[in-house]
């Protein structure tokens, strides 16, 4: 063994007994952004289903299955990538639309006079 490999040796045990630190690519989310995750994640899709018979050869294949966008809802999407957003008239600025005209204020934020306003507001 020549002392190369002897001091690679000593140099991986040496890091073999030293703590893990895990590093991740982001850094860690803040409340806000950790709360817009939470609703968006709580909030409903927004797509129904309805079955429609169309004209074909094959009785087997007579039925098909649409989808498309609940009332309340807008496609921000395409027809085949269906992106239903909820649809509400009052201003969701520091909040976020869960529902239609269901407006969910950021924390900080309370519903008055149909847009989130701050604590501190008069």
């Amino acid at each position: 063994m020549n002392l190369t490999q002897f001091h690679l040796g000593i140099f991986i045990a040496i890091l073999y007994c030293l703590p893990a630190f895990g590093q991740f690519w982001r850094s860690a989310l803040s409340e806000r952004q950790q709360w817009e995750r939470e609703m968006l994640a709580l909030r409903q899709s927004g797509i129904c289903y309805r079955i429609q018979s169309v004209e074909t050869i094959d009785p087997d294949l007579r039925y098909r299955q649409i989808s498309y966008c609940c009332d309340g809802f807008i496609n921000l999407g395409t027809n085949k990538n269906l992106k239903c957003e909820p649809i509400c008239k009052m201003d969701c600025t520091n909040g976020i639309c869960i529902g239609p005209d269901n407006c969910e204020c950021a924390p900080g934020y309370v519903l008055q006079d149909d847009r989130c306003k701050s604590y501190d507001e008069d």
